[in-house]
Parts: structure tokens; sequence; C-alpha cells
């Protein structure tokens, strides 16, 4: 059954001739969040969080779910954001060649055989490309609630940033992304399921490891992050030269956010 994890709301002010705030849909497997950023002032106004149990087939009972239960789905808005959040991506090598199956070819090969998805490639630059896909019936359900939104990935948002040198870990509901960040560029990127401690904090070392990075030369950044609910963390962090727990912005409702919910759990749904 779905939920509504979180509603905090500030003066929403688009109008059909007036449209000054986007709205970031960003999706997983399990979980729907919106947040409205405002253009002019560039602060986040509004969010809401909402999640499937475990026992919910598919994002469908959550859609349903929201149409009688968000405050921002049927608000006016400037540009609708699409966020794709899965771990079905890749940063590969971008292909001169115009066939996309080569690129469909490499993410069936890595994350399985899927029929009936959308594909989408976006350049990094002139060597990589960021490659994943949407399912159909995902696109059919958000498009018929908002026509007019554009699809992106989590990871393209992040490479909008200016992302300082290291190891870079984005703490979600039950998995986590991890970014390495190195000479200006992104040089790795990994979804990971949350697991043991132990296991955890083998995956982001042999990351390291594969990259010839030494730890303890190298800082990490972390959001995300709950001392109640991620303790693997305060393992992890001891192998780094320094950790750095990044929050949301204090302006806005990301700043009432910090106050109420201080363990930063929010920070990664505010990087647009």
């Amino acid at each position: 059954m779905a939920k509504k994890k979180i509603g905090i709301y500030g003066q929403l002010e688009s109008t059909a001739n007036h449209k000054v705030e986007d709205l970031y849909i960003i999706v997983d497997d399990q979980s729907i969040h919106f947040s409205v950023k405002h253009l002019v002032s560039n602060e986040y106004i509004a969010f809401e969080s909402f999640i499937n149990n475990n026992d919910s087939n598919g994002l469908s009972p959550l859609l349903a779910y929201l149409q009688n239960n968000s405050k921002l789905m049927h608000a006016t808005y400037n540009n609708i954001h699409f966020v794709m959040n899965t771990p079905r991506v890749l940063l590969t090598k971008s292909s001169s060649l115009k066939d996309m199956s080569i690129y469909l070819n490499e993410l069936n090969i890595i994350h399985g055989l899927r029929q009936d998805q959308e594909l989408i490639v976006k350049k990094v630059d002139d060597n990589k490309s960021i490659v994943y896909a949407v399912p159909d019936s995902l696109q059919t359900l958000l498009t018929r609630a908002f026509p007019t939104g554009k699809w992106e990935h989590y990871i393209n948002a992040l490479m909008d940033r200016q992302l300082s040198t290291g190891v870079h870990l984005y703490i979600f509901d039950q998995f986590y992304l991890m970014l390495i960040h190195l000479n200006d560029q992104i040089e790795y990127v990994r979804y990971a399921v949350e697991s043991g401690a132990t296991q955890n904090t083998f995956q982001v070392l042999n990351a390291c490891k594969h990259l010839q990075i030494d730890p303890s030369q190298t800082d990490i950044y972390i959001s995300g992050y709950s001392h109640l609910e991620h303790g693997w963390v305060e393992s992890l962090v001891q192998y780094f030269k320094n950790a750095v727990v990044e929050q949301a912005p204090d302006t806005g409702v990301a700043g009432s956010l910090n106050k109420e919910y201080p363990n930063h759990t929010y920070s990664t749904y505010f990087i647009f």
C-alpha cells in the first residue's frame, strides 16, 4: 500500500500566465518524490515524498494514490522534469555510429534483457555517454498526468553540479549511488543495494581499488545520511582522508527540513 512519508510546503506562485516554478519528479523502483524550485529566488519551496510498501506491484498503485493525496501534482509549473533514479544505467564510451542498438545491447548485457522500454542516450562529453531506459508503462503513467514532462537521469543532474574531487555517496531508501569524480570529470558510477556494513564498505573500497585510488588520501562526500539508519557509513569513512556530510540548502523548505530532520535524510532530493 502506498503512503506519504512527508510533505512540506511554501507558497506556490505560478499561474497560467506567470510560471515561476519548476517541478522535479524523482522516480525510483518504489518511490516518487516531488521537489519544487522557484526560478527567481532559486529556492526549493515545496517537497513531497511517497513510497510503496514492499507488497505493492510497480508504481501504478503509487501514482493512483498521488492523484488524491499530493498537493503538488495538480499545480501549474514552468517546466516539469522526470528524473529517473534507478540502477539500470550506464556511463559508457560514446559511439561514433548512429545505431542506437549498440547502446541497447550493452545495457541489456550489463543489466539484463527487458522489453517495452524507451532507450535514452545523453552525451556527457566527446568520449562518454549516459545510457538508461524508461519502461513504457512508467512513461505512459507519468505523461498522462504531466504531458509536458521531459526525462533526465539523476546522474545527469549530478553532472551539472560543481563536484569536488573524491568519492561521492548518495543514499536513498534501501540503495545508494556511488560516484567517483577525478580530473574534473566523473570516472565511475554505480548503484548498489544497501546491505550489511561489511559488504557496503567492500563495494566502495573495491571501486577505489579499481581506479587505483588511495582512500587515505581521498575525501568522501555523503548525501542522504542518517546516523539512525546508516551506521555502516561511520565505519566506512574511517578509511578516508576527510568525510563531509552534505545537507540540503539552508533556505526555503529545505532549510525547514534541516531543522526537523537533522539527519540529512532528504538532502539527495535538492541537487537541481
